[in-house]
């Protein structure tokens, strides 16, 4: 395996940050602690694919947080109970896995290779926490 070395100001937010839950890994408090870090950190690719899933996640979960107190569609509707956090990064990586060796768009078609993996990440959402029936939601 592989191991990069990486050097940086915001890289041990980036290695903190993934042993936390995406909607939590990195709050005002451990940026301003962390920011002006220049330890040299060590982090395996899979780590950062973790790490930058979860940020995805933590983005798409804060804006259809702020959507729904609107009262604007949602993007997606996770299930009553769910943790706050939705899932952990390295189970929404797995399903990340699944969805491009699979893959569930309406065309069946393949994830073309230079699609962000946002909107692989919004698909799967969308897939796995439909909303009910009457529920205005964005497409």
């Amino acid at each position: 395996m592989t191991v990069r070395r990486l050097t940086g100001t915001g890289l041990i937010v980036f290695a903190l940050a993934g042993a936390a839950q995406p909607a939590g890994a990195v709050t005002v408090a451990d940026y301003q602690k962390w920011r002006h870090a220049t330890r040299t950190v060590r982090a395996t690719p899979t780590g950062l694919v973790e790490v930058r899933l979860g940020g995805i996640l933590s983005g798409l979960l804060l804006a259809n947080g702020k959507l729904g107190r609107a009262g604007a569609p949602l993007l997606f509707c996770p299930p009553d109970g769910a943790l706050p956090d939705g899932m952990a990064s390295g189970d929404l990586r797995k399903r990340v896995d699944a969805e491009l060796k699979s893959p569930s768009r309406p065309d069946g078609a393949p994830w073309p290779a230079d699609t962000g993996i946002g909107a692989v990440v919004l698909h799967i959402l969308q897939r796995d926490w439909r909303c009910p029936a009457g529920r205005r939601v964005l497409r």
